[in-house]
């Protein structure tokens, strides 16, 4: 097969599993409108891509992100971060080996009681902490079981916040209403601050 065949059926499995994403996130997002959950923004949802000719590396996302709120002022903002990688950052490389996570994963958090509140800041910043909260090895020493829970400062995100954060698998992808409610229960759980509950979930990824 010559490399004109190949890239033909590359692009044809990239169109389809981005596809199959965003059935994944359409059914999230109208799961979490019917909790009463409302986005922060608009529909986007990649942040690290780039349009430029010169910056090929990044054309394909390494990850995605959504973040919601609720009530009319909220201290809190809940969300996932798919992570797709491929990373190259060595720090990161390193810290995806110590917690013997395969990409793609999920990352799942809440950022409770935040100074200034989640409509006050880019939501970037909060994205950055969803993109981080579970797994990156920085907050090691204060990850217990399935469940992570640490607090952020002013300096690392822009705001000040308790984050409780937890991870699991994005495959099987066959069926996405399924995987939308494997990330809808836990996000909505998180929010409430059951975290017991939470950690009792099957579809979490426990760390050893």
């Amino acid at each position: 097969m010559d490399t004109r065949e190949n890239l033909a059926q590359w692009q044809a499995a990239v169109v389809g599993f981005f596809r199959d994403l965003s059935r994944v996130l359409t059914i999230v997002e109208q799961k979490m409108r019917d909790a009463s959950f409302v986005p922060v923004g608009d529909s986007a949802v990649f942040q690290d891509i780039s349009t430029a000719f010169d910056r090929s590396a990044r054309w394909l996302p390494r990850y995605l992100a959504r973040a919601y709120v609720k009530g009319k002022k909220p201290n809190r903002a809940v969300g996932f971060c798919i992570h797709l990688g491929p990373y190259t950052d060595p720090a990161t490389v390193a810290y995806l080996q110590k917690s013997r996570l395969d990409l793609p994963f999920v990352s799942l958090a809440c950022l409770r009681d935040m100074q200034p509140g989640p409509l006050e800041v880019d939501r970037r910043q909060i994205w950055d902490r969803l993109w981080d909260s579970g797994w990156w090895a920085t907050y090691e020493d204060q990850v217990s079981g399935p469940l992570r829970i640490y607090h952020t400062t002013r300096e690392i995100s822009g705001f000040q916040a308790t984050i409780a954060g937890t991870l699991l698998d994005l495959f099987p992808l066959d069926n996405p209403t399924d995987v939308a409610q494997r990330i809808v229960s836990p996000l909505i759980l998180l929010h409430e601050g059951q975290d017991v509950e939470l950690q009792q979930l099957p579809q979490l990824l426990v760390r050893p």
